[in-house]
């Protein structure tokens, strides 16, 4: 600050002039109070100004919230587009015993044609007071009977067919086929008897004892020992057996071993050739022995297969010592493995 009269530097807080003597408390109290005037007057502008924004900018928000409000859907509306489907949704059909739905019409006409269901499938709907069958429904149900092709095994071990359903229905009626009978249809997993399919309610529950060729039976089996009969076995594989042997701790080889039995004595049968010992005796004496009678049966199982013989020149190899080897040095799930490979080539060219 300096002296309004002679132009002197003064000190802070002077109140005089110390070279003119000239007071300065006055002009000092002036200029502080222009200075707080002009503050105030720059803080009343500011509050004006942001007074004047905010009238300004009230309206614009509420014209925003209005439009938000605008796009929102409705609750109603959207309550009745869900109405609108979920009437088509309104059929439940019965799998492994358990309801399995909802689902609509078009939806149920595709598990008809991927054969997830049939016409005997128990299906439901609202209205209904229990289940029926879908055949009985308005869903229509594509017939099948025409692409149907059934097979029977008759009672000399042979397959006959193929045979479309109302065939079958005439055989039944025939009494050349019965409820035991073993038959398999296209579509089927394996072999079923009549008794448990849908021609059950058509077929009559007794049958003749089977009656197989006698050693003597010419009509049947020429000079050379080959038949013209057809062999009737299914193939199995030999790695799924080997892994639910191991799976089940051993317990599935006792059903592997059973089957084995059974489809040797039909190869045998059908050429009156010596058949091994009956499929529980075998399963029997080899639990009773310990497994040692299960070695026994290896290597009979052997020279009962290669004892076959066939029209086309099939033959299947004497097998019978490495059989008969691999059960000793505790490897009998590879004499069980041969065998099922020769019974498979049986299944898949013996009848060619």
């Amino acid at each position: 600050m300096q002296c309004k009269k002679c132009g002197v530097e003064l000190p802070e807080n002077a109140k005089f002039c110390p070279e003119c003597g000239a007071p300065v408390i006055q002009e000092n109290i002036v200029e502080d109070a222009q200075i707080e005037e002009s503050e105030k007057a720059v803080t009343e502008e500011a509050v004006v100004e942001e007074s004047e924004e905010t009238v300004t900018e009230q309206p614009v928000e509420e014209e925003v919230v209005e439009e938000v409000v605008e796009e929102e859907p409705s609750p109603k509306e959207d309550f009745s587009e869900d109405k609108k489907e979920e009437p088509s949704k309104v059929w439940y059909y019965v799998k492994n015993d358990q309801a399995m739905g909802p689902y609509s019409v078009e939806e149920m006409t595709a598990f008809l044609k991927s054969k997830t269901i049939n016409g005997d499938t128990l299906v439901w709907k609202q209205g209904m007071e229990d289940w029926v069958k879908l055949k009985s429904t308005e869903i229509p149900v594509p017939d099948m009977s025409s692409t149907e092709q059934w097979y029977y095994v008759d009672a000399k071990n042979a397959q006959n067919g193929p045979y479309t359903r109302e065939q079958m229905e005439t055989l039944i009626q025939a009494r050349q086929i019965f409820g035991n009978t073993f038959v398999w249809k296209t579509g089927m997993a394996d072999w079923k008897r009549l008794k448990e399919t849908e021609l059950a309610s058509l077929a009559t529950p007794e049958s003749p004892k089977p009656q197989y060729q006698s050693f003597n039976d010419q009509s049947t089996a020429n000079t050379t020992g080959k038949s013209n009969g057809q062999i009737f076995i299914m193939e199995r594989s030999i790695g799924l057996s080997i892994v639910l042997t191991f799976v089940t701790c051993g317990i599935y080889s006792y059903y592997w071993l059973y089957c084995l039995a059974r489809d040797i004595n039909a190869c045998c049968n059908v050429q009156n050739k010596p058949r091994v010992a009956e499929p529980g005796i075998v399963v029997l004496l080899t639990i009773v022995t310990c497994g040692l009678y299960g070695i026994y049966f290896y290597w009979k199982a052997g020279k009962a297969l290669a004892q076959l013989e066939f029209d086309n020149g099939f033959s299947v190899p004497d097998n019978s010592i490495i059989q008969l080897i691999m059960p000793i040095l505790g490897l009998g799930i590879i004499s069980m493995a041969i065998c099922q490979s020769s019974l498979n080539d049986i299944a898949r060219y013996a009848n060619r």
